[in-house]
C-alpha cells in the first residue's frame, strides 16, 4: 500500500504526460490549455491595477465609495 502512494505523484506525472503527449488529440489539448492559460493571466493582470510607488498618495476611485458611508461621516 504504501508503494502505491509513494509513487502515485510518478502515476500522475505519466498519466498528464500521455494525455498532452497524445499524437492525435494532444496538439489540440496543448493549444486549449495555453490559450486557458493566458486568458487567465490577462484576466488577473487587468484586474489587479499595479501598486501605488511606496510614498505616493492612495488614489481612489469615486465609483467604489459608498454613499451611504459618505452620508454617515458628514
Amino acid at each position: 500500500m504504501f508503494r502505491i502512494i509513494k509513487r502515485s505523484p510518478w502515476i500522475a506525472l505519466g498519466a498528464a504526460g500521455a494525455w498532452f503527449l497524445d499524437p492525435v488529440q494532444g496538439a489540440q489539448r496543448r493549444a486549449a490549455v495555453v490559450a486557458k492559460a493566458r486568458k487567465w493571466t490577462a484576466d488577473l493582470s487587468s484586474s489587479n491595477p499595479a501598486p501605488a510607488p511606496f510614498g505616493s498618495a492612495p488614489v481612489t476611485d469615486p465609483s467604489r465609495l459608498d454613499p451611504t458611508l459618505a452620508q454617515r461621516s458628514a
